[in-house]
């Protein structure tokens, strides 16, 4: 080995000391730990990150604390820690991408901090909006700054694809990430099956003066695929809007067509 490679080996993982977190510096730690397919460490994991990306470090390490995450904290030490710390850097970035996927949408704690940063992600606008604070969002700005936004998406998406909770194939600027092969997809002359689409719109009272027409596929894959009842159906109809929740729910029958991803994630995944 020469000497370049030698010194380039031992200050490989320091990196980030200089040039700070990317998607591509994440995707490297995650790999270290076996995560594969292992979607309630991955509903751990994200939660934990978005969490992150939306609080202080004494904040996150009082919540990492809680004995719910005593099989991730070990994980995250050896993937995203600084002497046996909180690699906060990293975990914010990571909090971040997840905020670009659409599981995001059916996280109560998610849309709530969209709104205080007035847009679905960093990416998603000039972040002029929302009520953060000028200190945060000038933090904010310039992370979304130094990253690329397609990476962003890909590191979020291929996280959750990585770790089982969502069931579709890594695009191939995701699996490069994770270090997976590509799937090759064939053309056919048929489309990939999916939910059956039921015609029609079915009322759905929200309140005693309100009343929602809403798609019979969509309330066939709420109530009969994800077991949710009424209550369940208003909370999120309350929490997305209507255009939002229908679009979710459509998302989320043709990735998870048996529903049995969403439903290990827990329910605040819906």
């Amino acid at each position: 080995m020469s000497a370049a490679s030698s010194i380039n080996d031992l200050l490989k993982d320091k990196l980030f000391q200089v040039i700070g977190s990317t998607p591509t510096s994440i995707a490297e730690s995650l790999k270290k730990v076996d995560l594969r397919n292992k979607t309630v460490e991955g509903a751990q994991i994200f939660a934990v990150a978005v969490f992150a990306a939306a609080v202080n470090k004494s904040t996150l390490e009082t919540f990492l604390a809680d004995s719910r995450f005593a099989t991730i904290r070990p994980l995250l030490s050896a993937a995203l820690s600084i002497q046996g710390r909180s690699n906060m850097t990293a975990l914010t970035l990571l909090g971040h991408c997840l905020l670009t996927t659409d599981i995001a949408s059916t996280v109560s704690f998610t849309s709530e901090f969209r709104k205080k940063m007035g847009q679905d992600n960093l990416w998603a606008g000039a972040l002029d909006g929302g009520s953060l604070s000028t200190k945060q969002r000038e933090i904010l700005k310039e992370k979304k700054r130094l990253t690329n936004e397609d990476e962003a998406k890909a590191l979020g998406n291929g996280f959750l694809k990585h770790v089982g909770i969502v069931s579709a194939a890594m695009t191939e600027s995701e699996a490069n990430l994770f270090g997976v092969p590509v799937t090759v997809r064939r053309s056919s002359p048929t489309s990939p099956s999916k939910m059956p689409v039921v015609s029609g719109n079915i009322p759905f009272k929200v309140s005693n003066t309100s009343t929602l027409q809403i798609p019979a596929d969509v309330m066939k894959y709420r109530r009969e695929v994800l077991g949710q009842n009424d209550a369940d159906i208003a909370e999120s109809l309350d929490r997305n809007g209507l255009e939002k929740f229908i679009d979710n729910t459509r998302k989320l029958s043709a990735t998870d067509p048996s529903g049995s991803k969403t439903k290990t994630a827990g329910s605040t995944m819906r």
